[in-house]
């Protein structure tokens, strides 16, 4: 007698290519970046990385730039969620900004410089120095303009995109660090840590146009697409406060455990925060409503936005039962994208708990031994010989779901 394989896949909204809004987001202190399908909220983890801090994706959607503090820049390709071969080397990038045509690459780093990248072939165009202890860079809605916050003197410098010179100087903030423009580049908000302060700036004369007071060690700002709301992380008091532009007043608080990086979906319907308390909220913006908190980071850095194509579902599995005392649970996955080495079994979402190692021509497994009426996870791994892994996807294997071999 034979029952129906039957295929259950926890990666279930995304069986056929698709475009689909992913957010990026780098943990730095675990050595990964972490792509969340923001359809469903699964998500796959590359690892391999040293210390990533930033992560930006082209507006095409096909390539996610990641800078770490090996002193590197690596490149995904979002497609296909595997790391290139080509490498960057910038002193220790902290923040990273891409131009609307994608052609070049603004890297802030620590030493006080700001290096230009050419992207038709990855070389250094212009380095530019006189920042002090740059936080945050952001690109102008038109390319023109580059704003990088000098966290420790107080500004904010202006390069102009055209010859990469500093063209102008903000001053009046203490301790400016998140910056992000409004989508139409009329004005950019500016957070001030010190001040407790959002600065609006007009960007047409690069003058302080308002100052919205009450916000608690506030770090990073977003904008919604619509520009009329701005969302700002306290680290002072664990909260998201909620600013309506058209009269810049706090109207609301949103309580998130140590807020900091944050980004706004390109459909004005979710903000995606990351947290040190090691997980990565997603609020609802029309009733400012957490929906999720998505665990298992150690320190979500920074967070950008994408829609790029989505990779099918990769991993099957089922239950065959013998006997009462004889039952196994058979796993098959698909080939992972590139060329993996290796694949790696684990029974635990923290990928502690190895089952067994595999060399890249073997795509199945039965696990024996299994205990009647148990529900059993599985999380397959792809290694590369370039030295980074990704999560292929996981399968949890009920009694219901159930084949039996002839």
């Amino acid at each position: 007698m034979k029952y129906l394989l039957v295929f259950s896949l926890l990666f279930s909204a995304n069986t056929i290519f698709g475009v689909i809004p992913h957010a990026y987001v780098t943990d730095q202190l675990g050595g990964s970046v972490r792509i969340i399908d923001i359809s469903n909220d699964t998500v796959q983890t590359i690892f391999g990385f040293d210390g990533p801090r930033v992560v930006k994706v082209t507006t095409d959607g096909t390539i996610a730039y990641v800078g770490s503090d090996d002193n590197t820049v690596r490149l995904i390709d979002t497609i296909t969620n595997t790391v290139l071969p080509t490498v960057i080397s910038v002193n220790h990038p902290v923040a990273m900004a891409l131009t609307p045509d994608d052609k070049y690459i603004y890297i802030a780093s620590t030493n006080n410089t700001v290096t230009v990248i050419q992207t038709s072939d990855y070389t250094v165009l212009s380095e530019i120095s006189g920042f002090d202890n740059p936080h945050d860079i952001k690109i102008t809605p038109d390319g023109a303009f580059v704003y990088v916050s000098n966290s420790s003197n107080g500004t904010v410098s202006v390069i102009a995109t055209a010859d990469n010179t500093i063209v102008d100087t903000i001053t009046g903030f203490k301790v400016p660090l998140g910056i992000t423009f409004t989508v139409d580049g009329q004005y950019a908000y500016i957070t001030d840590r010190t001040h407790n302060a959002v600065y609006g700036v007009n960007v047409a004369d690069n003058t302080i146009a308002n100052i919205i007071l009450g916000f608690n060690l506030p770090s990073y700002v977003a904008v919604t697409p619509d520009k009329n709301y701005a969302y700002v992380s306290n680290t002072g008091d664990n909260t998201i406060g909620i600013v309506r532009t058209s009269d810049n007043t706090i109207i609301g608080s949103i309580p998130i455990p140590v807020p900091k990086s944050l980004a706004v979906t390109q459909d004005g319907a979710y903000l995606y925060v990351g947290s040190d308390f090691g997980t990565v909220f997603k609020v609802e913006l029309l009733d400012s409503r957490i929906l999720i908190a998505i665990p298992g980071f150690q320190n979500p850095s920074n967070i950008t936005l994408t829609t790029n194509n989505a990779p099918g579902d990769t991993v099957n599995g089922c239950q065959i039962t013998v006997s009462p005392t004889a039952i196994y649970n058979q796993i098959s996955w698909h080939p992972a994208p590139g060329t993996p080495i290796s694949y790696q079994i684990y029974r635990d979402v923290a990928l502690t708990d190895l089952i067994e190692s595999f060399p890249s021509t073997t795509l199945g497994y039965e696990d024996p031994n299994r205990e009647e009426g148990q529900t059993y996870t599985y999380y397959v791994v792809a290694s590369y010989a370039n030295g980074f892994s990704s999560t292929t996807g996981s399968i949890a294997v009920t009694p219901e779901r159930v084949c039996l071999a002839p």
